[in-house]
């Protein structure tokens, strides 16, 4: 039977079916992203009313969601449609008891994929024309993170004890504070570090629409949006450190731009086919440096950041 339909109420009457019948895996492929959705929201719905998953499962299930919606929408589907679905879905959970044996049987299935794939220490979430690399080690200075292949510059989810003392690892048992948005870029033997940085990206008050734009130009083929229509969002704090974020084995140092929540906020809102711009800005004092812009693809953040706090270095009190 094909759980694919025209039709948003028919493919509700669907979803109980799809969930016997949706395979036993977090990632799916494109071909299955339908299904998947429609599950993995009314479970997310589910969880939020019955309390049916631990911290991690919750968490996995984050990452499986996030990356479903990521898929319909490079499918084609119009954001509104899948909103919908998602709705429906939020619906269709709300309307069964919490010992539902479909909802059940899905959470169970859960369970069990989470078990193979809590063992998975990385993971590459491929998007359009980028990708984010996320890892769940206590080595790993990154938590999640995209590098623009022009400047160098990286961008993502960083653990900042490690990023200040590399060599610092993390115990077993400890528990490690949650990763923070930042920016990194190589400060060059000659030059100062950047004095500011900040995110340009879409403001949704001045345009909630989402801006794809075109795919031009030589580099990188990522159209972030006009001006017009974006915000700029300053770093909240600057520290300077040493190569290990790089793992180019030299006293490399780099200038990391730390972001607040408002920030991290903004960029969950955006769709995971837009861009964003991080840009440096050189001190008043540096005559000779200009400022250094990295394009950067939202793609898959959300379902990242989720797999990046599966915790790894610690049991799950919640379970």
């Amino acid at each position: 039977m094909n759980c694919f339909s025209p039709s948003l109420s028919r493919r509700l009457a669907l979803i109980a079916f799809c969930i016997s019948m949706t395979p036993n895996a977090i990632a799916q492929d494109a071909p299955s992203a339908d299904s998947a959705f429609l599950e993995r929201a009314s479970l997310r719905a589910a969880d939020i009313k019955c309390k049916l998953l631990s911290t991690s499962e919750r968490l996995a299930l984050e990452m499986g969601f996030w990356q479903a919606r990521t898929a319909l929408l490079r499918g084609g589907y119009p954001l509104r449609d899948v909103n919908a679905l998602n709705d429906e879905a939020t619906d269709y959970a709300n309307s069964k008891e919490c010992d539902d044996e479909g909802l059940t049987s899905s959470n169970e299935r859960l369970k069990d994929a989470f078990l193979a794939f809590s063992r998975t220490p990385f993971y590459e979430f491929k998007g359009g024309q980028r990708q984010w690399t996320a890892t769940r080690t206590l080595t790993d200075v990154w938590a999640a993170y995209q590098e623009d292949p022009i400047t160098s510059v990286r961008f993502g989810l960083i653990h900042l004890p490690r990023a200040k003392d590399p060599l610092g690892f993390s115990k077993p048992g400890d528990v490690r504070p949650p990763s923070k948005l930042a920016a990194i870029a190589k400060t060059l033997p000659d030059k100062s570090p950047p004095a500011l940085a900040r995110l340009i990206l879409r403001d949704n008050e001045k345009s909630p629409e989402p801006w794809i734009g075109g795919m031009f130009g030589p580099s990188t083929g990522l159209t972030p949006p006009p001006l017009s229509i974006s915000k700029k969002i300053l770093a909240s704090g600057r520290e300077v450190v040493d190569a290990p974020p790089y793992q180019d084995g030299k006293k490399t140092q780099g200038a990391l731009f730390l972001f607040d929540e408002t920030a991290r906020e903004a960029l969950n809102q955006l769709d995971p086919r837009e861009s964003l711009i991080v840009e440096f800005i050189p001190s008043d004092r540096d005559k000779s440096s200009k400022p250094v812009r990295a394009v950067f693809e939202v793609g898959d953040f959300q379902a990242a950041a989720a797999f990046s706090a599966i915790a790894r270095d610690k049991v799950d009190p919640t379970h």
